[in-house]
């Protein structure tokens, strides 16, 4: 089963985006903010990382750089 990463600050969306990849059979984690998102790449295993460029303080762009 893969495992997705999901980070947006907008935790309706997570919600709805993390709903249909766990009705699909995904393991889905999620995350709201930078900090987090980087921190949960780093312990997991992930086979895809959907991310947000706007985040507050650090853009997803960054965090890209980060987690590679």
């Amino acid at each position: 089963m893969a495992k997705i990463l999901v980070v947006d600050d907008e935790r309706v969306l997570v919600k709805g985006i993390t709903f249909n990849l766990k009705n699909e059979g995904y393991q889905v984690e999620t995350g709201y903010d930078g900090e987090e998102a980087v921190e949960l790449a780093r312990e997991g295993n992930f086979d895809l990382i959907i991310l947000d460029l706007m985040l507050p303080g650090v853009d997803g762009f960054e965090i890209c750089r980060q987690i590679r």
